[in-house]
């Protein structure tokens, strides 16, 4: 069976020439779940950023480089929009916003839902009002039912704000590399801005606690995902190649860290599981990896451990 991510290289992005090396930054937009860390991976032909259909997964903007012979795109996946109520939920926000510094393209990402969502409209208005090439990615459209793929590009187009119209599947590839050629055509002419082996701006620490929290987001409920947060204690490689890590998991009540153990320490267990084959795919490398769980009461209320504990800038 064919992979759902094609590694880059194997795609073929017929470009003339003659045209000379372009690079810049593309920043991924829209409301949560529609897909947008799944279609990143899809992009890069790699696991980079964690996905799940729980919402607000996101926390922090991430640049992710995508170099191939004709170009270089550095991805900025966002935190979701979505209506605010805390303060973890205004932070990222704010993060989402703040992405919008440097980039020379943006892409905003919907479903096919049939038309257009009120809660789309203001945040479109925003970013058609930055003066930056706007493009509608379209995804999900392996799922589109009847004309809703139509009515949807249809209704976009009305708006008159998008340079283009793209519609793309992350999950079965389909018109991705449409998509990738699309945007290098929007990209300045520049040389590279990040060294052509460089994949994330992010040190392995950050995408270890990333691995660990996706699963934690997986196997709890209710609002647990969103009071939890993770921090890497240490990772260090020993003389024989296995890489040590000890990761903490911190949740907002007392109550929380119980459910994330579970009865007889049979969640954490799981978790730690799921998590290390993650982190040996994402590292290359054996992986002992041992997970704590503490409580900071009220971290996702206080601004200080809220951006500390998102990585956030």
């Amino acid at each position: 069976m064919p992979s759902l991510f094609p590694k880059p290289e194997e795609r073929s992005l017929t470009m003339t020439q003659d045209l000379q090396f372009r690079a810049g930054c593309v920043g991924l937009f829209g409301q949560t779940n529609v897909g947008k860390s799944t279609l990143l991976n899809a992009l890069l032909g790699k696991k980079l950023v964690i996905t799940s259909a729980k919402p607000q997964t996101t926390r922090c903007s991430i640049r992710c480089i995508l170099t191939t012979a004709e170009a270089q795109v550095v991805f900025v996946d966002t935190p979701g929009l979505h209506e605010a109520r805390t303060t973890l939920g205004r932070q990222l926000l704010r993060e989402s916003r703040r992405s919008l510094r440097g980039l020379d393209v943006v892409v905003y990402v919907v479903e096919p839902w049939g038309g257009v969502r009120e809660q789309d409209r203001r945040p479109v208005d925003r970013l058609a009002g930055e003066g930056i090439p706007l493009l509608l990615l379209v995804n999900k459209t392996d799922a589109a039912k009847r004309n809703d793929l139509e009515e949807t590009l249809l209704a976009y187009a009305a708006l008159g704000v998008f340079s283009e119209l793209i519609p793309v599947s992350a999950r079965t590839g389909a018109g991705l590399d449409d998509a990738l050629r699309t945007l290098i055509r929007y990209l300045p002419t520049s040389p590279p801005l990040f060294p052509p082996d460089t994949s994330c701006d992010r040190g392995e620490a950050f995408l270890v606690e990333e691995r660990i929290r996706e699963k934690v987001t997986d196997l709890t409920y209710a609002e647990l995902p969103h009071s939890v947060a993770v921090r890497v204690k240490w990772l260090r490689e020993r003389d024989d190649g296995l890489v040590e890590i000890k990761a903490e998991i911190v949740v907002d009540r007392e109550s929380q860290k119980g459910i994330v153990i579970g009865k007889g320490g049979r969640l954490i267990k799981r978790i730690g599981t799921l998590a290390r084959a993650d982190i040996e795919a994402l590292l290359g490398r054996k992986v002992f990896l041992e997970l704590i769980v503490s409580v900071l009461p009220g971290w996702t209320k206080d601004e200080g451990e809220v951006r500390q504990l998102t990585g956030a800038s």
